[in-house]
């Protein structure tokens, strides 16, 4: 294996020289850096879709988590990169004269070097500079870094499908076993993507996507018997482990995320294993949200 053979310079460089190169050269990373950082920015914004005039494949879930992992480790490495910059000018600034044979006296040098923290940012096809801001004997450098340029801005974010559907029985409301709550009114913004003909035990989600589905029901009493349970019904089938355990005096709630609802399914929330009683005034809610479609 050969050695590293180090170019020869004419004229030599000399010390102050070398140093200047160093604190170039950070400069220079600095600005990979940033160009690093907007093209992950950019890697975000083509997997959402929001670049303008580009299009893919729709993104799933799973994928907008992967990228998401990728563009947090790659910000992970840059700041620990910003730890090590930070460290290698510290040590440039402040490095040492080598002790050599006493020369003439010179004139006098600077007193004091500092670095303002102050960061100038420039265009992104300016080149990165360094400054003196402060005095002969008290240098103060300042620092441009040019930065990445500004991406498109992307569409503004809204719920294609949501509603809010509540249960106001008259009295304590009693609910079969097999039967499902029945809503009768909805909060005050009317529905949006969903049709429900009230009263009425169920929603019809009238468009296909991914939707998040929460639940809560106040239960006066449970008749004698059996266990109760309240679960969530997604086109007539139970939704897996949405069914929470009820009793005398309890209120449950629950949440679910489900990704494979088609156009026109209904949902309701059915009770089994016994007959319940809803406690008076506004005793069930049911909160829609289409995610995605």
């Amino acid at each position: 294996m050969s050695l590293p053979e180090f170019p020869t310079i004419t004229p030599a460089l000399s010390r102050e020289d070398a140093i200047n190169q160093i604190i170039s050269s950070i400069a220079m990373e600095e600005l990979g850096v940033s160009h690093i950082i907007n093209a992950e920015g950019e890697k975000l914004q083509y997997v959402l879709g929001t670049i303008p005039g580009m299009s893919g494949p729709s993104a799933t879930i799973e994928d907008v988590l992967r990228v998401n992992e990728s563009v947090r480790a790659v910000l992970q490495h840059a700041t620990e990169n910003q730890t090590l910059l930070r460290s290698k000018l510290q040590q440039a600034l402040t490095s040492g004269v080598l002790t050599g044979p006493t020369g003439p006296e010179g004139p006098q040098g600077p007193a004091t070097i500092e670095v303002n923290t102050d960061v100038e940012p420039l265009g992104p096809d300016d080149l990165p500079t360094v400054a003196n801001i402060g005095e002969e004997n008290d240098v103060i450098l300042k620092f441009g870094l040019p930065k990445g340029a500004t991406g498109a801005t992307g569409a503004t974010g809204t719920f294609a499908a949501y509603g809010t559907y509540i249960s106001i029985p008259a009295g304590a409301g009693s609910v079969a076993s097999g039967a499902s709550i029945q809503w009768t009114d909805f909060l005050s913004e009317a529905p949006v993507g969903m049709e429900a003909g009230l009263p009425s035990t169920t929603v019809n989600l009238t468009t296909a996507g991914v939707y998040r589905i929460d639940y809560r029901t106040i239960v006066g009493s449970v008749a004698t018997g059996a266990n109760a349970s309240v679960e969530l019904m997604l086109g007539g089938a139970a939704v897996p482990k949405s069914a929470i355990l009820v009793t005398d005096n309890i209120e449950i709630a629950g949440v679910a995320v489900v990704s494979t609802v088609a156009a026109d399914t209904p949902v309701a929330l059915r009770v089994t294993g016994n007959l319940i009683y809803l406690a008076p005034g506004t005793s069930a809610f049911l909160d829609i949200m289409k995610l995605r479609s």
